[in-house]
């Protein structure tokens, strides 16, 4: 395995990873910071993931895409205990590379997901603006894509308090949760395992409604 993949983070693999970044070509530093947050967060060291992702960002300079790759890992990592923050972070992203080339181009869907839990009025409003944005652009090429996007359309809708909507969305999304990743070798771009609570939560809400969207 390359020496910026391993998942450990003793200190002698630390001391390790330094020595090895340290030889490495200087444009090729801030993708093996990157790489090496993602094998930590992977593996449950947290942390020292963010870390390695705030370093990528500096590292990377006026490399907008490393920089942007880095900036959307580090938002996703502090939603749950963040949200403002990867709010920030998800702005920070739009701010400098508008066309979110270089990332998974979910940041529109995962920001409106963040304003959807703050649930005020001005709040929904933006997020109905960035799932539009998102539509717009014809980003989601993959089920794993369309169904992050069903799935907050299911949780804006709820939250303005349009049930039917909701239901078509939810049942939406557990169809697209169903979908298997058209290429065997690259599973990401289907849903893996849906999560128990939330396939819960989508079959509740979807409850017999069958129109597809």
């Amino acid at each position: 395995m390359d020496w910026y993949r391993t998942p450990g983070w003793t200190l002698a693999e630390q001391e390790h990873f330094e020595r090895k970044l340290a030889r490495a070509k200087k444009e090729n530093r801030a993708e093996y910071l990157r790489i090496k947050g993602l094998s930590l967060e992977d593996a449950g060291v947290t942390d020292a993931a963010r870390t390695l992702f705030v370093r990528s960002c500096v590292e990377a300079g006026k490399n907008y895409f490393t920089q942007s790759s880095a900036l959307e890992h580090l938002a996703d990592s502090v939603a749950e205990d963040d949200p403002m923050e990867a709010e920030r972070l998800l702005r920070r992203l739009i701010e400098v590379n508008p066309t979110l080339n270089g990332t998974t181009h979910m940041t529109e869907v995962h920001l409106a997901g963040l304003l959807i839990r703050r649930g005020t009025p001005e709040a929904l409003s933006e997020a109905r603006e960035h799932l539009d944005s998102w539509d717009a652009r014809g980003a989601g090429d993959f089920s794993v894509q369309l169904f992050e996007a069903a799935v907050a359309r299911a949780r804006w809708n709820e939250a303005t308090g349009d049930a039917t909507a909701a239901a078509e969305w939810a049942a939406h999304a557990l169809e697209l949760a169903a979908v298997e990743s058209p290429l065997k070798n690259v599973p990401g771009l289907a849903v893996q395992e849906l999560d128990d609570e939330l396939g819960t939560w989508l079959t509740d809400l979807a409850g017999g409604s069958v129109t597809a969207l």
